[in-house]
């Protein structure tokens, strides 16, 4: 009899064919959620993209929450950064940030389930610990260094949601981005043409919408620096300089 008890980390099932591993089980399951989305991942629908029987999979999780779990982790894992860039920490920090908005990007769903998860799996350790030490050069007491990077995380995730939903919106329409930034710009221009939204016609389309990758980091640089400008601002002694 398997054994399923203990983490959900730990679990690497009864012996099976060697393609058939947690592993594989849900790299499949992340690249259907990709295409499909999240509501198509079932233990089912993913034993037959996989060419093997529901029940074998169960020895690597008993639910789909379990599973989502996996897949979660699987894509933090996705997240972390060669190297880190040395000696300035809003750099670093900067450097791990731009990288979980590119995974996000590509795994849309994973915004979604993120923030009702409490992920604690290995690669959510691993990179709990990149973070960290990616402004371990303030040295910082730990809480306060826990403390900025939610509040950048918050930062963060907020961002890549909303601008995730233009994206989503551009795929369920199977438009190129081409295709979306010109029917998106012409719906702006006739919005604002009867002069009845004075403010919004003055700021332009990237109140409503965002455009490509490009502008999503740029956009994303900016409030980041003024968030980490504000953090900085608020531990400096009058008379000295911002960390």
């Amino acid at each position: 009899m398997t054994e399923t008890r203990g983490p959900l980390w730990t679990r690497q099932g009864a012996a099976k064919p060697e393609r058939l591993t947690r592993e594989t089980v849900v790299a499949c399951a992340v690249e259907l959620a990709d295409r499909e989305g999240l509501d198509a991942v079932s233990v089912r629908r993913v034993a037959a993209e996989l060419s093997a029987r529901p029940m074998s999979l169960y020895s690597f999780f008993q639910r789909k929450d379990d599973l989502v779990d996996l897949m979660i982790d699987h894509v933090l894992g996705e997240m972390l950064i060669d190297e880190l860039p040395s000696g300035d920490w809003r750099e670093a920090l900067r450097a791990v940030l731009h990288r979980q908005i590119t995974v996000g990007r590509k795994h849309l769903w994973v915004m979604r389930v993120f923030g009702t998860r409490a992920p604690i799996g290995p690669n959510a350790a691993r990179h709990a610990e990149q973070s960290l030490a990616a402004v371990a050069g303030l040295d910082l007491p730990p809480q306060r260094a826990v403390k900025l990077l939610k509040a950048v995380d918050t930062y963060l995730w907020g961002f890549v949601t909303l601008a995730g939903q233009e994206l989503a919106a551009r795929r369920r329409d199977e438009l190129t981005e081409q295709e979306w930034q010109a029917s998106t710009d012409a719906y702006f221009t006739e919005l604002v043409a009867d002069g009845d939204l004075p403010h919004l016609a003055a700021a332009g389309r990237p109140a409503l919408l965002r455009g490509g990758i490009d502008e999503w980091i740029a956009e994303f640089d900016e409030g980041l620096t003024w968030l980490l400008d504000g953090f900085a601002a608020g531990r400096t002694p009058p008379g000295g300089s911002p960390g």
